[in-house]
């Protein structure tokens, strides 16, 4: 099956989320760093944030392989609710921005950007191709074509 409009659009957005989520973490990674070493239990575990990217890109890649080239529906809705984390991030993210407890800065609108473009991605599933590409939807058309006709 040739990859549908809307699972092509899927790939745009969704690449340029991680993308985007790379450049943030490397802009700021010192701040993560020094983050992690005032916690005492992790002070001398400098391989995790290193671990938690590795792990966070694999994780991509991962779906990025079940939607886009072995379709599969749980993935599908794994993405969408990694999509609603972002979603939540995103209102967070506006409310404490209202209250003032948050600069606007690189992380803040690198993060926004990356979360926006990964909702975009998810919202792409659930266009009528991008049904089609996981499957989804044959079944009625084959009970219309099962009903008896008048």
């Amino acid at each position: 099956m040739v990859k549908p409009p809307s699972i092509a659009r899927f790939e745009q957005f969704y690449w340029a989320s991680v993308i985007i989520g790379l450049v943030n973490t490397a802009l700021n990674w010192t701040t993560s760093h020094a983050a992690l070493a005032a916690n005492p239990m992790l002070a001398n575990a400098t391989w995790v944030l290193p671990a938690m990217q590795v792990v966070g890109l694999a994780i991509a890649v991962l779906l990025w392989v079940f939607i886009v080239r072995r379709p599969s529906v749980v993935a599908k809705w794994v993405q969408v609710v990694f999509a609603a984390f972002g979603a939540f991030g995103l209102l967070s993210a506006v409310f404490l921005l209202a209250l003032g407890r948050v600069p606007i800065g690189s992380q803040l609108v690198l993060g926004v950007a990356a979360n926006l473009l990964y909702i975009a991605a998810a919202v792409m599933l659930f266009r009528p191709d991008a049904k089609a590409w996981f499957g989804e939807g044959l079944d009625e058309d084959d009970d219309l074509m099962d009903a008896p006709r008048a």
